[in-house]
């Protein structure tokens, strides 16, 4: 097979060799969007992989993002920090490969393998052995909603925990005091932590003599499983059936997210409840829809496209200071009081 040559990238492009020839070095005389174009179609044709000189220079100046299939049709959440993460790449002379992985697809990505990105993002949950695989090409890593307990990683986090915790606040103060959690726990690690906060809430405010009586409440109350395919699919039926064998309707759901907390307001209206009246439903992420539905959504603010760039600055931050200690950054949250939270006469 032929080799390629700057001749070919020149004609393909319709510009002189010599402009290849300035692109390919990064030295002066050609636009940094020629640059771009011209160590694009080098690489399609195959021309950088004769060179390290030239896949190095290729490289640091491109970044993968990886993200499950899952988490990228999720329009509310992760496409929102995945915009934030290629907006701040632009702002600082960077470009985006994003490569979605299947559900049991161990693969690397290929631009990894061959060494043509200088860093990597990874947007939501990743399995902590890929993970390991990931970071043997030597080079950084930053995970974005995500932290690995078993993989030492920079990882930019939201205080889940602390948001869900002054949701069930609200609700109690509010006078509410059967109060279920509604998510499915497998589905992130977000979900796990707001099922802990909303947890620590239900211990601190309502009095139980022993464990058993807190884990018979949460479970009378919830809905943990089996439930996250059924909410991207906007398939309220099956919510609907969710709720008809749950052991006892609390007077308030604590939700995983906006999009849970929309769906599970049309399953109650199906049965019969009215929200606030009857029962009284709280979201989390501050979703734009979640201010137009009807009630609109009580609801915790998370800056999901603050959260993508500030994974891009960590990892250019990491570029350059590969030997220091990882970090985990949290970052605050804001309670949203709207009309799907009512309140509850004590007896």
């Amino acid at each position: 097979m032929k080799k390629a040559t700057m001749k070919d990238i020149a004609n393909k492009l319709n510009i002189s060799i010599n402009a290849v020839s300035l692109a390919l070095n990064s030295k002066a005389g050609v636009s940094e969007e020629t640059r771009k174009i011209v160590f694009d179609t080098a690489n399609e044709i195959g021309y950088l992989e004769k060179s390290n000189k030239f896949i190095k220079t290729y490289a640091s100046k491109n970044i993968c993002v990886l993200i499950r299939k899952l988490y990228f049709e999720d329009n509310y959440f992760y496409s929102k920090i995945l915009m934030g993460v290629v907006e701040e790449s632009r702002k600082n002379g960077y470009d985006i490969i994003t490569s979605i992985i299947s559900e049991n697809d161990m693969s690397i990505p290929t631009c990894i393998e061959n060494e043509k990105v200088c860093g990597v993002i990874v947007i939501g949950a990743i399995d902590d052995e890929y993970l390991i695989r990931l970071k043997e090409n030597n080079i950084p890593v930053v995970l974005v909603d995500y932290e690995s307990f078993v993989e030492s990683t920079d990882c930019i986090l939201t205080d889940n925990k602390y948001g869900s915790f002054s949701l069930a606040k609200l609700l109690f103060d509010r006078g509410y005091r059967k109060i279920g959690f509604f998510g499915e726990l497998a589905y992130s690690l977000s979900v796990k932590e707001r099922f802990f906060g909303y947890s620590e809430a239900i211990k601190k405010f309502v009095q139980f003599s022993n464990r058993d009586e807190f884990l018979e409440y949460i479970n009378n109350h919830s809905i943990l499983d089996d439930i996250e395919g059924y909410i991207i699919n906007q398939d309220t039926d099956k919510i609907v059936e969710k709720l008809r064998i749950i052991k006892e309707m609390p007077e308030a759901f604590v939700c995983s997210n906006d999009n849970a907390a929309i769906l599970l307001i049309s399953a109650l209206e199906q049965l019969g409840y009215s929200v606030p009246a009857d029962i009284s439903v709280v979201g989390f992420d501050n979703i734009a829809i979640s201010s137009l539905v009807v009630p609109n959504i009580t609801t915790v603010s998370v800056e999901k496209e603050l959260m993508g760039r500030k994974a891009l600055q960590r990892l250019l931050w990491r570029l350059d200071n590969k030997g220091d200690m990882n970090e985990c950054i949290v970052m605050g949250v804001t309670l949203i009081e709207r009309d799907s939270v009512g309140f509850k006469k004590l007896p």
